[in-house]
């Protein structure tokens, strides 16, 4: 066996032996704690002992067989090849029936005549058998060694200086007054004391360096020290669970779960242990950070001063400092523990607790842990256990408390209640389980045992999930919601209707739904609520007047913090923003929002906001990113329970799927069951907007035709046929094209024009791309450009891309290679940058003549131009002719070739054609109105 700062040690037995050997006798007694290294000296004294031809006798005390007189002895004895007349006269001398009845137990010191008689043969047998050679006694763990027995050890320790004998004593090292009399009776006479002090940080470096690579076994040993207390036992077992934790990069030590050897070694420790540290080790492991030495005094049931001297006790073994010092052996402890023990201790320490006055989750992790009620004051502490855990976002401890409380509900009305709080609570995390609490919770609302906002909370859920009476009990609850002081929960409850279904429902009736929403500015004059707010913002943006309520969007933004009664308000407004075109501002609110919702661990919060993040995305052009976040917001949010919202990822990643030509992706993404109702939502349109547009990609004209048609009838019903929301018609009149009826597709795309949000730079930029396709050669390039500059505003950097990749088709197929190649030049560097290159169809014109080599000037010198210079170039290097230029601008044709002359001599270019592809309209401060 390898030992570590033991040599001192071992040096001292090793000379005795030699002193016992030359007739000197000699007596040792090797005190430490618990696992501290004591049997491991014996054995290696033993090895010392027969390699010097000494005979080795060797026992070990059991608490077991404390009460049996001599067993010590008879272990002895028997432990060693004794000659067989010796090994006869020994067992006769130990045989328990020849001794006197009366007192012979542990507490008896004075030798009656019998007794001292027989203790007299033993020792004279052993002084006999030293006299052929020397003899090594070693008995270990002698604070369970039986009395008699003692006193045979105190007998011979009294006549061994002669003698060529050692005897050697283990005991454990003890507080206070522990010892017992026995030991202080040895400590009288003449003896060698070793005591056994833990591993320094040093030592278990060592001993790290033995198991380890040098690097790891340098960087753990703090680790490991700290989470031993230099229990060598400890540190081994540390060091056998290296091969599940340990990592040059990790520098930690081994968790709970991890620490499998590291537990079972502490769960040893405990069963070496006497039953009063025993019992304040169950105690602490049970109180965790609630423990204090008045807590572990009164759920131990000892004295003050026993827990003191226990909690010494386990700091020496290395166990406990402050607290544990590893969680592991807490785990352990009390996985040892069988379950009706474990059930008290949690019991009584949520009793005590609560008598303390401690924080309900303190008392309430302790009920969860026992499974068990307890006493009438359970329901109360477990519910406010669950608020308090929802305030900390653990939201695991409140369903674990809620599910408790369920269990143990006396009557209807607290099982709403509880009901009520497992709804809220589990629908953070887990939509489609919570729904399951919605029957009995819409049977309380139908009783009238639920009013106002609580009946308000479980609408909300309803329609969120949709089914046959989600309407009918919004319709319900919103009649019953008249008084003023209703108006609040009224305006929550509109908000999310509206949110989830618009301006009108089909199915809605008019309760709620035909109650006008009042202005804006009228609102904000009265003091409205924060939900009557949003839902005028709301209102405007699907009228598609979403640019006149931005500022409102983030003022409501910026106002409120996620929650379960802001969520509407928060997600309405991003998703005005959205519409607005004001992508980089929602994106940015989306971000923060997405990191808060990580922070609170609300995985349904973070996915919604995830899918709204996708669906910004998509607008931005970023189709790649738009289906990985909607993918990570299915993910995070299984399909089945987004109940009607469903709509809102799979439509985002269907669109972003199409866009990417991905067939397989799509294809399974439109596979996904959704429910019946979600067809009824705001995303329903959207939904089949995306299938439309994946069909046309899948070559599936008639069904994407069929698909478009049914968005376009939805939305015209529901009063939201505004093409900034839904462009429909655009994607119809390209199924229209694909099918050789141009002037269907016309028409089509003139009726858009013609609507509100219709001349929104994406709803018009794209109509113009498709209108083009549909118009005669010669009227390409026009239109192409116009569809371009209205683009150039809508952020969405890909349908830019596809544009210029048409108009650079268009110029090629006219002769025009120069502007082909600068358009080509310009579709891949858009596409580039909304990193969809490999989606952009690829242009034909950029092999014909050879793509124009950038000057060295670059895009780098763009910052040297004025801005009107800048405006005149970026239209020159898409192609425009000088009289054009001066059109847009309302600048004379004179002043465009000045601009030009400047533009060249400061990029050092020699014409238009070398003007550099960076050039773009989306760097500009303004539009082109601003260039007067």
């Amino acid at each position: 066996m390898l030992f570590v700062e033991r040599d001192e040690e071992l040096h001292t037995l090793h000379r005795l032996l030699g002193d016992a050997a030359a007739g000197h006798g000699r007596a040792v007694l090797i005190s430490g704690a618990i696992t501290s290294g004591k049997t491991a000296l014996l054995e290696a004294l033993s090895h010392q002992a027969l390699h010097s031809g000494a005979l080795h006798l060797a026992a070990t005390g059991s608490k077991a067989e404390r009460a049996l007189q001599l067993g010590v002895m008879d272990q002895l004895f028997h432990s060693g090849s004794l000659p067989p007349e010796m090994a006869a006269r020994a067992t006769e001398l130990v045989t328990v029936e020849a001794l006197p009845p009366g007192e012979s137990g542990l507490e008896s010191r004075t030798l009656r005549q019998p007794e001292a008689h027989r203790v007299h043969q033993i020792c004279a047998l052993l002084q006999e058998l030293s006299e052929e050679q020397p003899i090594v006694l070693t008995v270990d763990d002698t604070h369970y060694m039986d009395g008699t027995s003692w006193q045979v050890l105190l007998y011979l320790q009294r006549r061994i200086r002669s003698a060529r004998i050692l005897l050697v004593l283990t005991t454990r090292q003890q507080q206070g007054h522990g010892h017992s009399p026995w030991h202080f009776e040895f400590t009288r006479y003449p003896h060698q004391r070793l005591r056994l002090a833990m591993l320094s940080e040093r030592g278990v470096a060592d001993l790290a360096d033995r198991h380890l690579p040098a690097a790891e076994a340098g960087q753990l040993a703090t680790t490991l020290y700290q989470l031993s207390g230099g229990n060598p036992m400890l540190v081994r077992a540390l060091l056998e669970d290296s091969a599940a934790w340990l990592s040059a990069e990790s520098g930690r030590g081994p968790t709970a779960t991890e620490a499998t050897a590291f537990g079972q070694a502490v769960v040893e420790c405990m069963h070496r242990c006497e039953a009063p540290l025993r019992s304040v080790a169950h105690a602490l492991a049970v109180l965790g950070d609630s423990a204090s030495e008045d807590r572990l005094s009164r759920l131990s049931g000892l004295t003050p001063s026993a827990v003191s001297q226990a909690l010494v006790a386990l700091n020496a073994a290395g166990i406990v400092d402050q607290g544990f010092r590893h969680p592991a052996s807490a785990a352990a402890i009390l996985a040892s523990l069988d379950a009706c023990t474990r059930t008290s201790l949690h019991l009584r320490t949520a009793e005590l607790l609560r008598e303390d006055g401690a924080l309900a989750w303190q008392v309430a992790v302790h009920l969860v842990e026992a499974q068990s009620v307890g006493g009438d004051w359970a329901m109360d502490t477990l519910l406010e256990a669950a608020r308090q855990a929802l305030s900390t976002d653990r939201q695991d401890l409140a369903m674990q408390c809620l599910a408790l409380a369920l269990k143990g509900c006396p009557d209807e009305e607290s099982r709403t209640t509880v009901h009520q709080a497992l709804n809220h609570t589990e629908w953070r995390m887990n939509p489609a389980a919570s729904s399951r609490h919605l029957p009995p919770l819409y049977q309380a609302v139908r009783e009238g045992r639920l009013k106002g906002k609580e009946a308000v909370s479980v609408v909300q859920h309803m329609l969120w999930t949709g089914g046959p009476q989600a309407q009918s009990a919004f319709q319900e609850v919103s009649a019953q919601l008249t008084s003023p002081s209703d108006a609040p929960a009224l305006a929550q409850l509109q908000l999310t209707h509206q949110w989830l279904y618009g301006l009108r429902h089909p199915r809605a009736g008019s309760a709620g739904t035909d109650r006008e929403v009042p202005p804006l500015h009228e609102l904000r004059t009265a003091g409205g609520s924060l939900w009557s707010r949003a839902a005028a913002v709301l209102s405007a943006s699907m009228r598609s007047e979403a640019e006149r309520v931005v500022d409102e969007s983030e003022r409501l933004l910026r106002s409120c913090q996620v929650g379960d009664e802001t969520l509407e308000v928060i997600a309405s407004s991003v998703a005005t923003l959205t519409m607005a075109g004001r992508l980089d501002r929602a994106a940015g609110w989306c971000d923060a929002l997405i990191q808060e919702t990580q922070r609170s661990n609300a995985r349904t919060w973070e996915a919604l906001f995830t899918a709204l993040r996708a669906d910004i995305s998509l607008r931005q052009g970023d189709v790649s990113a738009a289906a990985a976040r909607a993918g990570h917001a299915l993910t995070l949010v299984p399909a089945e329970g987004w109940g009607v919202v469903v709509g809102l990822p799979l439509s985002v990643r269907l669109a972003a799927h199409a866009a990417m030509g991905d067939l397989a992706a799509g294809a399974e993404t439109a596979q996904i069951n959704v429910p019946p109702e979600m067809y009824d939502t705001v995303f329903g349109p959207r939904y089949l907007l995306a299938r439309g547009q994946f069909g046309l990609t899948a070559d599936r004209v008639l069904a994407a035709v069929s698909d478009l048609q049914q968005c376009g009838a939805m939305l015209r019903e529901r009063n939201l046929d505004h093409p900034s929301l839904v462009p429909w018609r655009t994607e119809l009149a390209r199924a229209n094209l694909v099918m050789g009826w141009e002037q269907t597709a016309r028409q089509l795309l003139l009726d858009q024009e013609e609507l509100p949000g219709g001349k929104s730079p994406r709803a018009r930029g794209g109509a113009l791309r498709v209108l083009a396709s549909a118009s005669p050669l010669k009227q390409r390039p026009a239109l192409l450009r116009r569809a371009v500059d209205a683009l150039q505003n809508s952020g969405d950097r890909l349908e830019l891309a596809h544009a210029l990749a048409d108009l650079s088709q268009a110029h090629h197929t006219l002769g025009e290679f120069r502007r082909a190649r600068i358009m080509a030049r310009r579709a891949t560097q858009e596409a580039k940058a909304s990193g969809a290159e490999e989606y952009l169809r690829p242009a034909q014109s950029g092999s014909s003549d050879g793509e124009p080599t950038e000057s060295a000037g670059g895009s780098s010198a763009a910052p040297a131009l004025s801005d009107a210079e800048r405006r005149v170039a970026t239209l020159a290097a898409l192609g425009h002719t000088n009289r054009e230029i001066g059109r847009q601008l309302y600048i004379t044709v004179s002043t465009v070739e000045q601009h030009l002359t400047r533009v060249y001599r400061k990029l050092n270019v020699s014409g238009r054609s070398d003007l550099p592809a960076g050039l773009s309209l989306q760097q500009l401060p303004g539009t082109a109105a601003q260039a007067r």
